[in-house]
């Protein structure tokens, strides 16, 4: 018989044994509904898969997953996603602990609230980012704040990579990026509210690279790329204004 999972947790990963062990070590501690762990590679030599198969020696819902349709982080994502076997999929970076913690208000906003698309938010509602690269930080907030203004979108971090989405939302989002970082997330964001969805945010703290890892940020191509997708989205401002107004999130959030 099959596993019947509540949700498929997808997680990109590029040498990342000592961030896999710390994140899947606190998933199954933290979460205590059916879910599926997918450990997603590009390169067999990846430092990553051993302690996947190590974990798996402990834990039966993990799944190593080869991501042979090309290299970067959107195609790892997209194979993750043809190879996930739940109806609600959470994208996120390994390296990304606290945000665990957020996991459940998310499902929650897509089982309870009805929400399509729900992304984690460092700018507001109390969420906060720590660490990192100070530019790129500073042009993430900065983006954020700008492209809101000129558009409409409702989400307050657009950019993050940690969304939470209906199968069915996201079959219906065509994702065009180059395998440039993570800005395909952008890019869903922006889609997401041009296609009418029902979007969601919750608030969550974000520590890049607390448990260390590889790194593949790169300043130039990085920019070239969400810059890509900033005035794709700004083209299409009048469809963004017919859209939804404000962003869905639990009481518990607006009252605090």
């Amino acid at each position: 018989m099959k596993d019947s999972y509540k949700l498929s947790i997808i997680l990109p990963v590029f040498n990342e044994k000592d961030s896999l062990r710390i994140m899947v070590k606190i998933l199954e501690a933290t979460l205590d509904f059916p879910n599926e762990i997918l450990v997603v590679y590009d390169d067999a030599m990846d430092n990553s898969i051993d302690a996947a198969k190590e974990m798996q020696k402990i834990f039966s819902n993990i799944k190593l997953v080869h991501n042979n349709t090309g290299r970067g982080v959107q195609n790892a994502v997209k194979k993750g996603i043809e190879a996930s076997t739940s109806d609600i999929i959470l994208i996120t970076a390994v390296d990304e602990v606290f945000p665990i913690m957020a996991i459940k208000d998310m499902l929650e906003l897509i089982e309870e609230q009805g929400c399509d698309f729900v992304s984690g938010t460092r700018y507001a509602l109390g969420g906060k980012r720590l660490g990192g690269s100070f530019v790129g930080g500073l042009l993430s907030r900065v983006a954020n704040r700008i492209f809101r203004l000129i558009t409409g979108l409702v989400l307050t971090d657009a950019t993050t990579g940690i969304k939470m989405i209906r199968k069915s939302a996201i079959k219906r989002l065509v994702i065009e990026s180059n395998p440039v970082g993570w800005a395909f997330a952008f890019e869903l964001s922006i889609k997401a509210q041009l296609e009418g969805m029902k979007l969601g945010e919750i608030p969550l703290t974000s520590i890049d690279r607390l448990f260390g890892g590889s790194s593949t940020f790169k300043l130039e191509s990085w920019l070239k790329e969400y810059l890509r997708w900033f005035w794709w989205g700004v083209r299409r401002v009048s469809r963004f204004n017919r859209k939804q107004k404000r962003v869905v999130t639990l009481q518990k959030y607006l009252s605090s």
